[in-house]
């Protein structure tokens, strides 16, 4: 716990300061809180819908306001946890305390977000309240984690190769997520009871990564030199007003993860609606999640002797190419529905590395630069700023997605023995969404690069290594 916060950190804690860019291990310790943070965002984003719909049998128009709203605090709740952990002083330095805190936290409503006692609409009032209280607890943990990029990275380098270990684990995450839950969930017998198993094992993991985080990842952040003044919301706003660098990572955030959320919440509509099986969701996040770790390095180097603009840009085309590429399921025959998601989903995949790391980068680096020109602590209210769009992003795009199903005809079921036939309008739209959403946000992306105006150069990124593989 924090030992006390303060409006300006004057007096930092005694510490012997650490020389130089964090150690490959050190990285990879950050790295593996991802795996947390992966699980904690893509499972309800993969599941709480399907599982509020085709589980407990809650209409789709007020499913997806159950998905939607509680995020919305975050708009509060992110920036407002970033502030306390910039102003904190304790012996563990301002970050590791709330990440401690948050991360006992959040894996315990993870759990209760899926031990709903009641089914029918009355299961929207318990999902959706443990969803915004586990959202509260997950910000303690994550804004003040993904400040140390920025915090303690030292270089542009060192900066690209802390989010490319996050990326990796990140990938991890998601393979868990899509892979292992849901045959958790079939595995301990399908339906409310499945759920509640998968629930308890995925808090386990999850548990496990934030404490790999904390005490090793995390532990430049109590090597505190300087005397530094932290920003409130007020000065916030301003800052992000005067910062065009700053105003446009935060976009390049929101279109990426628009794209990102929109074919995660589909997959399993896909797989059990379009395709045909259950199981094929574990297929499609294989397909997935694989060219992401693959590829991930790669997108690190091009990044580093291209540019981040150049990298990001085709990261975005080629995540579109493959989100278009789900949307001739419809036609297709059906033997060969699977082969053909599976293709889409692995150029997607490819796409994904990029989209994910690039923009984090872009915003560590201008957080370095802001803090340094200005002498302000100001890494964790800009980043909880940064987590509170990207949430915000993820919700809309689930929220969307959702309408587009109600408006489509799409029938929700509490069965747990059966998938309701879908009427042709629903299983077209199952699709179709997800490349009209992904395509739209791609040509955003690429107008706003346009904007972008601070990029790293090759020379300065020296001074750290980027992880040949994970």
């Amino acid at each position: 716990m924090p030992s006390r916060t303060t409006p300006f950190t004057s007096a930092p804690a005694a510490r012997v300061p650490v020389k130089g860019p964090p150690s490959t291990v050190e990285q990879a310790s950050f790295g593996a809180g991802s795996i947390a943070t992966g699980i904690f965002i893509t499972v309800p984003g993969l599941m709480l819908l399907y599982y509020l719909t085709d589980t407990l049998g809650v209409a789709a128009g007020l499913a997806g306001i159950v998905v939607v709203v509680p995020r919305l605090l975050d708009v509060v709740t992110n920036p407002f946890a970033g502030r306390l952990s910039d102003r904190t002083r304790s012996r563990w330095g301002p970050r590791r305390p709330w990440m401690a805190l948050g991360g006992i936290l959040f894996p315990t409503a993870f759990v209760l977000l899926f031990w709903a006692p009641v089914t029918g609409d009355a299961a929207a009032l318990w999902v959706g309240a443990v969803f915004a209280l586990g959202s509260l607890c997950f910000a303690a943990y994550i804004v003040p984690w993904s400040s140390l990029p920025a915090e303690v990275g030292g270089t542009g380098r060192a900066r690209t190769a802390m989010i490319s270990w996050r990326t990796a684990f990140v990938a991890v995450g998601i393979l868990i997520s899509g892979g292992l839950a849901p045959v958790l969930v079939e595995a301990f017998g399908d339906g409310v009871d499945g759920y509640r198993a998968m629930a308890l094992c995925m808090a386990g993991l999850m548990t496990v990564a934030v404490a790999v985080s904390v005490f090793f990842g995390a532990r430049r952040s109590t090597a505190d030199t300087k005397t530094v003044r932290s920003v409130g919301l007020k000065e916030l706003f301003g800052l992000l007003k005067a910062s065009r660098p700053l105003r446009t990572t935060l976009l390049l955030i929101m279109l990426c993860e628009i794209a990102a959320a929109i074919g995660l919440t589909a997959a399993p509509y896909i797989a059990d609606h379009v395709v045909g099986s259950e199981a094929a969701v574990a297929v499609l996040f294989v397909a997935l999640v694989t060219p992401l770790m693959a590829t991930m390095p790669w997108w690190a180097r091009v990044a580093t002797r291209r540019g981040k603009v150049a990298a990001l840009r085709a990261a975005g085309v080629l995540f579109a190419a493959g989100s278009l590429g789900l949307v001739p399921l419809y036609f297709v025959a059906e033997d060969i529905r699977l082969l053909t998601a599976v293709v889409a989903m692995i150029v997607m995949g490819i796409g994904f590395a990029g989209t994910s790391m690039l923009p984090q980068a872009m915003l560590a680096d201008a957080v370095a630069n802001e803090s340094s020109r200005s002498g302000l602590r100001q890494a964790g209210i800009v980043t909880g700023a940064a987590n509170a769009a990207e949430t915000m992003a993820s919700s809309a795009a689930a929220g969307v997605y959702a309408a587009l199903l109600a408006l489509s005809g799409f029938v929700s079921s509490d069965s747990e023995d059966e998938i309701v036939p879908q009427p042709d309008s629903a299983q077209f739209t199952i699709v179709a969404a997800v490349g009209a959403i992904a395509a739209l946000a791609v040509v955003l992306l690429w107008f706003t690069l346009r904007r972008y105006t601070h990029e790293e150069s090759i020379a300065g990124h020296a001074g750290a290594g980027v992880p040949d593989g994970t």
